[in-house]
């Protein structure tokens, strides 16, 4: 059975893309019901440049690799040890 990588990015995607709304509506509530202060706007800007290097971070190495290989799992043969002769 062989799985493409590229289902892995699309899962990657989707998590990231519920990550984003979740940040919004957190960022959002912050901003608006949280107390003007240094401190409020401090930790969100941190928030923000860190998010912002993760996904940095995450798209050079993603771009890395190649996308169109599959990835090869339960193979005709293989025992649970290793190769089975029988």
């Amino acid at each position: 059975m062989t799985i493409p990588l590229i289902a892995f990015l699309f899962l990657y995607l989707l998590f990231v893309f519920i990550w984003l709304i979740f940040s919004l509506i957190a960022l959002y509530h912050i901003l608006r019901y949280g107390q003007i202060s240094f401190t409020t706007f401090f930790t969100t800007f941190i928030y923000i440049v860190g998010a912002v290097i993760m996904f940095y971070f995450s798209f050079i190495y993603l771009s890395q690799i190649d996308w169109s290989v599959g990835l090869t799992i339960f193979q005709r043969g293989a025992g649970i040890f290793g190769v089975n002769n029988f």
